[in-house]
């Protein structure tokens, strides 16, 4: 008996995936067979295809006891309460990135003591064991003194939970003291690394005339000196385009292994200045392929180096394990995976929706630290229509797409561009499309030395 499964034409033929995450490729006339009943179940690919969970021998009853463990797997998360809540402890900000989504215009905001322990309280209902409290701003580190508060505070309040710390940092205001911090409290660091000198202080511009590439690198190195690794992200605007390669180049100059291509989110700055730093899903995918094929080429020359977007995708396809990155699940994790508290005390859905509100717009707020808790943002209606809206079985587009059992969508950035949650972003939908018909290519063709890399890709997320 044929199982639900999904299909698209796929290089003279077909790609088939189903809901546990895998996937296979057939000829037209194997596709022919399979679907008519006539595909020979002892043959190769008959044998494949009921290995992968396409098609089943016996009673449905005995299908779903052996494969129902592996599609709850793939959306593990669902089982889990809200791990993940962002702190944005101060709205202030010594940059003026083209592309800041936080907007970064409003009257300066710091999050005082009394907040975040008030905040602290209320997450700390959440039925997660192990959760993440990630430090943002504007840049965090304006407002240190609260983060000190927060990293030495929120184990007392929690002590039946396993509390880590994360801080998203330009690292401009970084000193020995505060890495010293950092490091006696295992507080892991990422920052932002758009690529070449020219190219990141254009995107990344100092309030004050300073080289932020320059300032980054002096933070970095105080921070390893302390002994924490740090991690960056990047930003793609158009000025990235042209230059790929550099920009893969000068993350492994700076001692990286890995970088996250980011496409532009139309928020805030981005979405005010887009006939200058955007462009379309076609021009990033060029950019992204080039980038790519520039990773292929470090690996031949004995560089390890990976791609984040591609790994979060690689570690669905290949592994069938569930993620909690927010996009790319169904539905989303807003406000049920993630959380986002402002210096105010505000709470949204997620960091788009805080990031949102900062242009003038709380459709997404769940409420305040002070006046509600964990219990009534979970039920507010704001969290009931981020989720039901995000369901890929549910959208027209998705529901019955071949990438659906790896994709997601962002309801706060459709509702930004086009006033509906289920609106879908047309140039997101054709950016994930893009870079997974890249990795299937490459899964189709078979080539050994590619196929590892893919493989261990699929292993660091």
């Amino acid at each position: 008996m044929l199982a639900h499964f999904y299909f698209s034409g796929f290089r003279g033929g077909k790609l088939l995936t189903n809901d546990m995450g895998r996937y296979a490729f057939l000829t037209d006339a194997e596709f022919a067979q399979f679907t008519s009943g006539q595909l020979d179940p002892d043959s190769g690919k008959g044998r494949e295809l009921l290995e992968k969970g396409f098609w089943y021998q016996g009673s449905f009853e005995q299908y779903i006891r052996e494969y129902g463990e592996q599609y709850r797997d793939g959306s593990r998360y669902l089982f889990d309460a809200t791990s993940l809540f962002i702190f944005a402890v101060t709205n202030e900000c010594n940059h003026a990135c083209v592309y800041c989504q936080a907007n970064g215009e409003n009257t300066p905001c710091r999050m005082t003591e009394t907040v975040a322990e008030q905040a602290l309280r209320r997450i700390a209902a959440t039925p997660a064991r192990e959760i993440t409290i990630e430090l943002q701003g504007g840049e965090p580190l304006v407002n240190f003194p609260v983060i000190r508060f927060l990293v030495t505070r929120a184990p007392e309040l929690m002590p039946d939970k396993r509390v880590s710390f994360s801080l998203v940092s330009n690292l401009s205001l970084m000193t020995p003291e505060i890495a010293a911090f950092l490091k006696e409290h295992g507080v892991s660091v990422s920052t932002s690394l758009d690529g070449p000198q020219a190219l990141h202080d254009r995107n990344r511009p100092m309030r004050g005339g300073q080289s932020a590439y320059a300032l980054m690198r002096r933070g970095k190195a105080m921070l390893e000196e302390a002994g924490i690794s740090v991690s960056a992200i990047q930003t793609t605007t158009a000025a990235s385009l042209a230059q790929p390669e550099a920009i893969v180049d000068a993350y492994v100059e700076n001692g990286f292994r890995q970088i996250f291509l980011r496409p532009l989110t139309r928020l805030g700055a981005a979405a005010r200045a887009w006939d200058t730093v955007g462009y379309s899903a076609e021009a990033y995918l060029a950019f992204y392929r080039r980038a790519f094929e520039r990773i292929l080429a470090l690996r031949r020359e004995g560089i390890p180096f990976s791609e984040m977007y591609a790994s979060l995708f690689l570690t669905k396809i290949l592994r069938g394990r569930a993620l909690n990155y927010m996009e790319l699940r169904s539905p989303c994790g807003a406000g049920i995976g993630q959380i986002a508290i402002t210096a105010d005390g505000s709470v949204y859905t997620c960091d788009e929706g805080r990031m949102l509100a900062e242009t003038g717009d709380h459709a997404f707020r769940l409420g305040n630290v002070f006046r509600d808790g964990y219990d009534e943002w979970m039920e507010s209606p704001v969290c009931r229509a981020v989720c039901s809206s995000s369901v890929l079985e549910t959208l027209p587009g998705c529901c019955d797409c071949v990438y659906k059992p790896y994709c997601g969508v962002c309801p706060v950035v459709n509702y930004a561009l086009h006033g509906s949650m289920t609106h879908l972003s047309r140039e997101k939908c054709q950016i994930h499309k893009g870079i997974l018909d890249l990795l299937f290519n490459y899964l189709y063709d078979q080539d050994p030395d590619v196929l590892e890399m893919l493989q261990e890709w699929s292993d660091q997320v």
